[in-house]
């Protein structure tokens, strides 16, 4: 107990005025005040206070620094009831107390303003401490909850002692509403009880608490946690502080999961392990994670583990979404005995194909969503298939995910991206049910200042230079995006490489001696259509110059220059000749002009000198005479037939006319390609060609211009009735007009648009004209395919089945040979030719090949047939095991068919992913081979000119994509254009050339690949101290420490340069996680040796830099002093204004189209708020566009037809913009930037 009388008397017995205020609430006088008043007429302090901070003391050091004897007792505050229920919090938990408290208030300081007071201040508490001079003791058990200041020591005469409520913190000395009572009669203070009747004064209460068993000594402690902090002078080792950022970079590897279940972590290699613990990490904090380990290394296993652990953890809702040619396979896998799982007990299948199936899902999900029923994890294979946004099987799988908001999406696939960048983005929006943002990276051109973007967007900007590199024939500097895809990509991302499993070590090979994955030889089946068939060509040809080419010889085209030729308005005949007079007459310059032909080309001809040799490009050149004219009837316009591409441009004509005045690009690679792969495959598109010509000019004949899309409609639906398809049409056209702006895509095209064979209108005479010039061109081009393809005339598959045939014999790589090709056509005309070519050769051909070119449900038995031991399949009776198996790409992927050692590409294949797929299906885990053989069927002769030829098309028609577009749904044939990547090495003669070629293919460098070196060194150090306290030690290193970077091998380092690590949490994933952004910044002056007049200035730095200067090994982890000479609130400051900057997350992401604009100024009307603005920024799903898109279509149309809309309908967009409001609200609380780490360089090493 303690005295509060406090009345002091003169020697005259009088009263006499206090020193100090004996009240001290913080009001007119604050308790700092009152104590740097007293301060100087002592030495001794003793202090307890149930808290204590860094920025109280700075308020009184300076006062006390020279103290002989300061005694610091902490307590401990309470902690209300409710709180300890709220948070967990047990009552005696003394962990908490007050190591972690005064850590975490003194992490807040390291990116204070007051940070270099706060230095100054710890670094003199610290010299208190060693010198003897400052003592600290906690007071754990019972609780003190006292608060004293206590000036003076016994036998001084003139104590103070002050009680009350203040702690020692900041706002207990200043801002706090407190009540202290201060004495300064040194009888009470310094009063020494002499009977046990007697109470303490201030100090012998004070040294009974201090000498109590409770006051455990915290000296050290204290000075450990001020040293260690930001505010402190210790750094921390570089190779501590290299983990902890790793620990920030790739914070996903510290999710706390529970391992594999041990049934299912035995049937696991090592790295599959590891990739399924990151999925399941990426699916609890996304909600979406994508599986893209190199073909052959077991995706579907590392799948199969997660899907049995979510049905361990009673998560029973399995939905498994896939190509249909592999559902069977993966319903053997789950049920096989390494799963023991049931197929509609524990998951359910649903092919990708089956649309009905997937509707009748949507709707069942519809009634049971946010339930126990709702489906808790989708799991799709060969994602890549709906990578097309815009594609109806893509938008059916939104909907079902959508109608399951709870699910998790686990996407599938070795080719994340195929042709453009968006494909991974279209992925990763379908799993993440249409959110329209992502998380923030870093983008820049190389020219242009680095920004923080959505990764979305930054993906289409990246698109965008790359088709622009493309379109000018320009090799794009990926280096320069780089960090923006690998930024995006990991949130969503795992994946092993073959290299990677190696390097690693990751796995072992089932049999010791045995390579975990075969080497690949390739070798050619070259053939040479021969110098007979060559003569035969050319002679057919010289026969028709006359008659059918009008005086042209197309076997001297300049494949080359017409190929430049993107859009046309004559047939070729008339426009070759036009272009072969201009130039005899010297005006090459009209030529380029009215073609659109780039200046590069200028020195070019349209006619060479020298005829071709060959038969493939002989072939072409009379491929290219073809006028394609029932393609294009609207050519034939009048008003644009013979027009200059610059006066067709000034017309502003429809896409409709400009796709038809290019379809030619399109028909000529997609026939070359068909060329190559058989003669057959071509044959069958000129006779689907011809038939096309009678079908447009019966149509022409009875007065109508029916364009071939509307023939076929006509043929399948309106039974040729062609006038109820006008009137069809009429109809649509009226719903249209009506129709409210937007809305225009809700309806559905019907009948066939009227057009009259009116020569008033078409230059018809022209058009029948070019109509039976093709109809001649076709049938010169029937006549030569079919003496190829007569028996024994096509040297191709005569080579073909020798070479085969000889390998076979040969036995070095087995009997089993996988042959694919592009073509449906080529495997049906291979299924025809070969057994009468090869029954002698290979004994049983016939009983024991197939042939695959359609998605069948035989698919997976005839693969089972044919691979058995991979696939675990038990032959029953009767069934004979195949050893010779013919397939388009349906086979390409997915497929375990690792049994064969040998694969034929039968026709030359241009796209590398593809490819990949292929060599995939026996290249891969578990194959009994130690070398596989790739054969490549291709022309000795013609190769370099078909891959330059298809090269220059590819490029083609992405610029007419970019520019003109195309509808491909007339051609009735596959011709998506694709990448093309120059593999000429792939189908070199010399097989050592060949091989390099097919292993740097197989092995090439993944834009992935550092990421995966950091955060597997994470992973590593992370499994090797699980057990050990190494990981707490590393995390509890505290947010805004500064420490010196790895001694650098350069001979120049600038001492100003500090890196700073930062943080930002504005986003929230699907799940409801923080979504947080790191990035690296450089802070240094701008100019050395300006005095005052040098600036400070922050610039981003790249990740893979930053982590680069960071990296260090263990054995580098010297503890060592701050002795950073730099001002660190300057430094910080300018920092986070950068931060700020780049991380701003309040850009537009929604685009607002003038229909929604019209609609949002009459809902502004209605609010007090910049509507527009909160619509732009605040919709970032697909749901929410939705919704938005419905709504304004209603009020539009409610608008139009009464004048203005109706009260409930603003009510809908009241609570819309409500929800908008709300979420932003959410988002802003989040929006904090932290400074993490900082580091400088080591003057002193």
């Amino acid at each position: 107990m303690m005295f509060f009388i406090n009345v002091s008397w003169n020697r005259n017995g009088a009263n006499r005025m206090p020193q100090y205020p004996q009240f001290i609430d913080n009001k007119r006088r604050t308790l700092a005040e009152t104590l740097r008043s007293i301060a100087p007429g002592y030495h001794v302090l003793r202090i307890a206070t149930g808290y204590w901070d860094l920025t109280g003391t700075l308020e009184l050091i300076d006062e006390i620094k020279h103290y002989t004897k300061i005694q610091l007792l902490i307590g401990q505050e309470p902690l209300a009831n409710y709180l300890q229920k709220k948070f967990n919090i047990a009552i005696d938990d003394n962990n908490l107390f007050p190591d972690s408290y005064v850590q975490s208030d003194l992490e807040d300081y390291g990116t204070t303003n007051e940070i270099n007071e706060l230095r100054e201040t710890a670094r003199k508490v610290v010299t208190l401490i060693k010198t003897g001079n400052l003592e600290v003791k906690v007071f754990r058990k019972p609780r003190l909850h006292a608060k004293a200041y206590i000036f003076g020591e016994l036998g001084d005469g003139k104590s103070v002692g002050i009680i009350g409520s203040s702690n020692f913190t900041k706002a207990g000395l200043t801002t706090s509403q407190e009540l202290n009572f201060l004495t300064d009669d040194y009888k009470i203070v310094e009063f020494e009880p002499k009977t046990e009747n007697q109470e303490n004064g201030h100090i012998m209460w004070f040294e009974d608490l201090w000498n109590d068993e409770g006051a455990e000594e915290w000296t050290g402690d204290f000075t450990e946690i001020i040293s260690h902090s930001p505010v402190g002078d210790k750094t921390y080792g570089p190779y501590d502080v290299y983990i902890k950022t790793l620990m920030e970079v790739f914070p996903d590897e510290l999710i706390d999961i529970s391992p594999f279940d041990s049934d299912i972590e035995k049937v696991l290699h090592e790295f599959q392990n590891q990739n399924a613990l990151s999925l399941r990490r990426k699916l609890d904090t996304m909600g979406v994670a994508m599986l893209s380990d190199s073909v052959g290394l077991g995706k579907t296993i590392t799948a199969a583990a997660i899907i049995k652990q979510y049905i361990h953890d009673d998560k029973v809702n399995i939905a498994i979404i896939l190509p249909a040619s592999l559902k069977q396979q993966w319903v053997d896998e789950l049920e096989s005995n390494r799963w023991n799982l049931v197929e509609h007990r524990d998951f359910e299948v649903y092919t990708q194909q089956d649309s009905n199936k997937i509707e009748e899902l949507i709707e069942k999900s519809k009634n049971r969503r946010n339930t126990s029923d709702e489906i808790n994890l989708f799991v799709v294979d060969e994602a890549h298939n709906l990578r097309n946004a815009g594609s109806t099987r893509h938008q059916q799988i939104l909907e079902l995910f959508q109608e399951n908001p709870n699910a998790k999406v686990l996407l599938l696939t070795a080719t994340p991206i195929n042709n453009s960048l968006m494909d991974f983005a279209n992925q990763i929006q379908l799993g993440s049910k249409g959110d329209l943002v992502s998380v923030n990276v870093p983008y820049t051109t190389g020219s242009s200042q680095l920004e923080y973007i959505d990764f979305f967007e930054a993906l289409k900007r990246i698109q965008s230079q790359i088709s622009r590199a493309e379109k000018n024939g320009e090799k794009l500097d990926w280096d320069i995006y780089r960090k923006s895809l690998t930024s995006g990509i990991r949130h969503y991302l795992v994946r092993s490489t073959r290299q990677g499993v190696i390097k690693r070590n990751a796995m072992k090979a089932p049999v010791e001696g045995q390579k975990l994955f075969p080497e690949t030889r390739v070798e050619q089946f070259s053939y040479s259509y021969g110098k007979e068939n060559t003569l035969l060509v050319k002679s057919t040809i010289e026969e028709q110059i006359t008659n059918i080419f009008e005086g042209i010889d197309p076997r001297n085209l300049n494949l080359e220059f017409v190929s430049e030729i993107t859009q046309r308005t004559l047939h070729p005949i008339d426009l070759y000749d036009n272009i072969k007079k201009l130039q005899a007459n010297d005006q090459n310059g009209k030529v380029f002009e009215d073609n659109d032909i780039a200046e590069k080309y200028f020195n070019l001809r349209i006619l060479n000198k020298d005829m071709s040799e060959t038969v493939i490009p002989l072939l072409f050149q009379l491929i290219n005479f073809l006028g394609f004219t029932p393609y294009k009837p609207d050519s034939y316009l009048k008003e644009i037939y013979g027009k200059s591409i610059p006066d067709i441009r000034a017309m502003n004509i429809s896409a409709k006319i400009r796709t038809q005045l290019a379809i030619h690009n399109i028909l000529h690679i997609t026939w070359l390609k068909r060329l190559e792969s058989s003669m057959m495959a071509l044959k069958k598109s000129v006779s689907n060609y011809q038939h096309r010509i009678e079908l447009f000019e019966k149509w022409l004949d009875k007065g109508y211009i029916v364009n071939l899309s509307d023939a076929s409609l006509l043929e399948n639906e309106y039974g040729e009735d062609i006038d109820r398809a006008f009137d069809d049409y009429d109809r649509y056209l009226k719903e249209l007009e009506e129709a409210i702006d937007g809305d225009e895509e809700s309806i559905k095209k019907r009948g066939i648009e009227r057009k009259e064979a009116d020569g008033n209108i078409y230059n018809l005479m022209q058009l029948r004209k070019d109509i039976n010039r093709d109809k001649s061109i076709v049938n010169l081009l029937i006549k030569l395919l079919s003496l190829f393809t007569e028996e024994g005339s096509d040297e191709k598959i005569n080579a073909f089945s020798t070479r085969l045939s000889e390998q076979i014999n040969s036995g070095k790589y087995g009997e089993k040979v996988l042959v694919f090709s592009f073509f449906s056509d080529t495997i049906d005309y291979l299924r025809e030719t070969l057994p009468a070519l090869l029954e002698e050769k290979i004994p049983d051909f016939s009983k024991k090949s197939a042939f695959v070119s359609s998605n069948s449900k035989e698919v997976e038995q005839i693969a089972k047939r044919f691979s058995p031991k991979s696939k675990k399949h038990q032959l029953k009776l009767g069934e004979n095991e195949l050893n010779y198996l013919f397939a388009t790409d349906v086979l390409s992927e997915g497929q375990n068919l690792q049994d064969a050692g040998i694969l034929v590409n039968y026709d030359l294949h241009w796209n590398p992913v593809r490819m990949i797929q292929r060599n995939g299906r026996i290249n891969r885990l578990g194959s009994a081979f130690d070398e596989v053989l790739i054969a490549n069927a291709r022309p000795s002769d013609d190769l370099e000119t078909y891959l330059k030829l298809v090269r220059r098309l590819e490029r083609k028609i992405d610029t007419i994509n970019s520019t003109v577009g195309n509808d491909q749904s007339i051609l009735g044939e596959e011709a998506n254009p694709i990448e093309f990547n120059d593999i000429l090495d792939y189908y070199d003669q010399n097989e050592v050339t060949a091989s390099n070629a097919a292993s740097k293919l197989e092995n090439q460098g993944d834009p992935l690949d550092w990421t995966d070196d950091y955060s597997l060194e994470l992973r590593a150090y992370l499994e090797e101290h699980k057990d050990d306290g190494e990981i707490d030690r590393i995390k509890a290193i505290p947010k805004g420490k500064w420490n010196y970077l790895p001694n650098s091998k350069d001979a120049v380092i600038d001492p100003s340069e500090i890196l700073g690590l930062y943080t930002t949490s504005s986003k929230i994933s699907r799940t409801g996680e923080k979504i947080t952004d790191v990035g690296f910044v450089k802070i240094s002056y701008s100019g050395q040796n300006r005095g005052p007049f040098s600036a400070i200035r922050a610039e981003y730095l790249e990740e893979q830099d930053a982590l680069k200067r960071i990296k260090t090994t263990p054995e580098d982890n010297r503890v060592g002093m701050d002795t950073i000479k730099v001002n660190r609130e300057e430094y910080i400051s300018k920092a986070k204004v950068e931060v700020k900057v780049q991380f701003d997350s309040n850009k537009s992401v929604f685009d607002v189209k003038p229909s929604h604009k019209k609609a949002l100024e009459i809902v502004g009307t209605y609010f007090t708020m910049d509507v527009l603005g909160l619509v732009q920024k605040g919709i970032k799903r697909s749901n929410e566009k939705r919704e938005f898109e419905q709504l304004v279509r209603k009020l539009n149309n409610e608008v139009k037809e009464s004048g203005s809309p109706y009260s409930t309908t603003i009510r809908k967009f009241e609570v819309f913009i409500n929800k908008l409001l709300d979420k932003e609200n959410q988002e802003q609380k989040l929006d904090k930037i932290e400074g993490v780490l900082f580091y400088a360089n080591n003057e002193n090493p």
